[in-house]
């Protein structure tokens, strides 16, 4: 039994951890108490650097990697993960690619790849990890999607189809796990990460212009989405969309 005034014990996993959405989600948890499993494959040094900093502030994390299109990485990740923890309360699917390329340049490759690691990637994370879920006694799952999955893509129809996909799975799992388990999505506007260092002057002044917020949004207000879904306050949301787009798409 726990003793009283000690908080409960929370663990997670963030895809995706290297950085943008996924360091500043790992950022935010970790200063909000929970244990860390953070997840990378493209950027395996810079996901270490974020655990060791973690580490020095007291927080207990530590790091795997596997591409999301292996479907072997969900089976290993399953593994490193009950090998260490119990339960798993929070699975947050964030990893992602965006390749853009206008459609006629979309091969059947690129589709390929982009519907591996955008949808059944985390389908089969979540598959391989849900025996881990069931266990927590507040478990919760946050698909990591994008306004693109409502308003369409010029330069990424492959991207924007496979992370509509997601919506379809949360929505189906928030039924079928209920009510033990929540199922949520975020849906990310224009954010301040790397997929937008491209931008210039001219492009990043009319992407402002666009979104009714005037500016385009920070990794730390998703985060903040995703620990709100994380939450105790979110106990009665599930099979739901939080847009964090200043506005941009909405509903």
């Amino acid at each position: 039994m726990r003793a009283a005034g000690v908080p409960p014990r929370v663990r997670a996993l963030i895809t995706g951890a290297s950085g943008g959405i996924g360091s500043a989600t790992a950022r935010r948890l970790a200063n909000d108490g929970w244990e860390l499993a953070l997840h990378a494959y493209r950027h395996p040094v810079a996901v270490r650097r974020l655990g060791e900093e973690l580490r020095r502030s007291g927080r207990s994390v530590w790091e795997l990697s596997g591409d999301l299109a292996d479907p072997a990485s969900a089976v290993r990740a399953r593994d490193e993960l009950g090998a260490r923890w119990d339960a798993l309360d929070l699975l947050v699917l964030n990893a992602g690619e965006y390749d853009r390329r206008a459609f006629p340049g979309v091969t059947d490759e690129l589709l390929a790849r982009s519907l591996e690691v955008n949808l059944a990637g985390p389908f089969r994370w979540t598959r391989e990890l849900l025996p881990l879920v069931q266990r927590s006694s507040r478990g919760r799952i946050v698909f990591v999607s994008t306004v693109l999955a409502f308003a369409g893509s010029r330069h990424g129809a492959h991207y924007a189809a496979a992370k509509a996909g997601l919506l379809g799975l949360a929505r189906s799992l928030a039924r079928e796990l209920a009510p033990s388990i929540t199922v949520n999505v975020v849906a990310p506007g224009s954010i301040d990460t790397a997929i937008l260092a491209s931008d210039t002057p001219e492009m990043r002044a009319r992407r402002h212009r666009e979104i009714p917020a005037g500016r385009v949004g920070r990794p730390e207000e998703v985060a903040g989405a995703i620990a709100f879904l994380a939450s105790p306050d979110a106990a009665y949301i599930t099979g739901t969309t939080l847009h964090v787009d200043g506005g941009w798409r909405g509903g």
